[in-house]
């Protein structure tokens, strides 16, 4: 509301005289020598706003259409801008932010972090690179941490929120945990080393349902190179090869984007020389589904005690033989990937994505005794092939990653 001064603006030594298009006083003046005790005219206003703005003016004398500021130190050319700006503004109370100016703030106000790479195998799979605006705490593969972006953005499907009985949820934003994947071989294949500036995550875009509308892939996926987002400071998890010794058998059993934390892991075991074998198989639906075989290949083929193995579900050939990773360890298919027999002694095996497959176990709180669920997952067969679960409590040998 309100109109817009014109100003005219000319600086001499201390003192900058402004012209405007229209008399504050009539024929009288007044002066003000410091912040005056009230503002209900419009040169006590104007006299406020100036003082606040900027600590190095000390008078301000408002006679008709002129203004004279006094300001020691002089008038750079963005200080006496500023002035000029601020007089222009005299009389507009208020001006509604537009819905971009809005998101913008917000942007500004929450995101610390630049998405830098996408590389994307199908429309509704990425591979992202997002470098931090702050260098980042040291964390160990396998951990995760988060990523948000705000209900302001928009969605790439027509999905619609409940806005209207959570007006607030507007400004809020839209959190999800995600393990940090890793590319583990450069272009000429040779093992990368930790990237420092940048993290890489492994995302499927998550379609909407009528029990369920997912809130930040659809977002995500609206996003290009160069656009903002919020990336958590802090990494967390104990889904980590701390337990594992030099010579141990680590497996490595996913589905889907569930191998992120698993690519990571895989390569720090292949810079510090790991000598225990080493096998990783993942199931997806289709081979469009995987996006990182070509690396996984180098290494297949460079090291002698690594094994990968892929498994597709809806492919034409898979149609009525259909393994999944259940299958896999129930069947025996896995010790003949692997080469040995499953031994509980020196083996781990780390488990991430559909917690189906997993199969994770409840614990009686008087006995300890493990609940599994109904349908059969990885962690009940292999605590019949004498493994242990692992616990927060009571440490084991089948470690899963839980927050899916």
């Amino acid at each position: 509301m309100g109109q817009r001064i014109e100003v005219t603006s000319t600086a001499i030594g201390d003192t900058a005289i402004f012209d405007l298009d229209r008399s504050l006083t009539g024929q009288d003046q007044v002066s003000f020598s410091g912040p005056p005790g009230n503002t209900d005219s419009p040169p006590s206003l104007l006299a406020y706003r100036l003082f606040s703005a900027d600590p190095e003016i000390n008078h301000v004398h408002t006679l008709s259409n002129t203004v004279s500021v006094t300001r020691e130190g002089g008038w750079p050319d963005d200080v006496i801008n500023s002035a000029a700006d601020k007089i222009a503004n005299l009389f507009i109370h208020y001006r509604a932010e537009s819905p971009a100016e809005t998101a913008e703030r917000l942007r500004d106000e929450h995101y610390n972090a630049t998405i830098t790479d996408i590389r994307d195998p199908n429309p509704e799979l990425w591979v992202m690179r997002i470098r931090p605006d702050e260098t980042l705490s040291e964390f160990k593969p396998g951990q995760y941490t988060t990523l948000a972006l705000g209900y302001w953005e928009p969605r790439v499907d027509d999905a619609l929120e409940d806005f209207e009985s959570n007006p607030d949820l507007r400004r809020k934003l839209a959190r999800r945990s995600y393990s940090v994947s890793s590319s583990m071989v450069d272009e000429s294949g040779e093992l990368l080393e930790p990237q420092e500036d940048e993290i890489e995550f492994y995302v499927v875009l998550v379609a909407p349902t009528e029990e369920h509308i997912p809130a930040l892939t659809p977002r995500l996926f609206n996003k290009r190179v160069g656009d903002r987002i919020f990336l958590g400071r802090k990494f967390t998890g104990r889904y980590t090869l701390d337990d594992v010794n030099p010579g141990d058998t680590c497996i490595f059993l996913s589905t889907g984007t569930g191998e992120a934390p698993h690519n990571q892991m895989i390569a720090e075991l292949m810079r510090r020389g790991h000598d225990g074998r080493i096998f990783s198989a993942v199931c997806v639906r289709y081979r469009k589904d995987l996006a990182y075989t070509e690396q996984h290949a180098v290494l297949d083929n460079r090291y002698d005690n690594y094994t990968y193995l892929t498994l597709t579900t809806r492919e034409p050939e898979n149609e009525g033989n259909k393994v999944y990773i259940q299958d896999l360890v129930k069947s025996g298919r896995l010790e003949d990937e692997l080469g040995q027999p499953l031994d509980p002694d020196i083996t781990h095996v780390f488990l991430c994505g559909n917690p189906a497959m997993i199969g994770i176990p409840d614990r009686d709180e008087e006995t300890g005794e493990l609940i599994f669920p109904e349908s059969l997952g990885v962690c009940q067969i292999l605590h019949e092939r004498g493994f242990k679960i692992d616990h927060r409590r009571d440490p084991g040998n089948v470690h899963y990653e839980e927050y899916w």
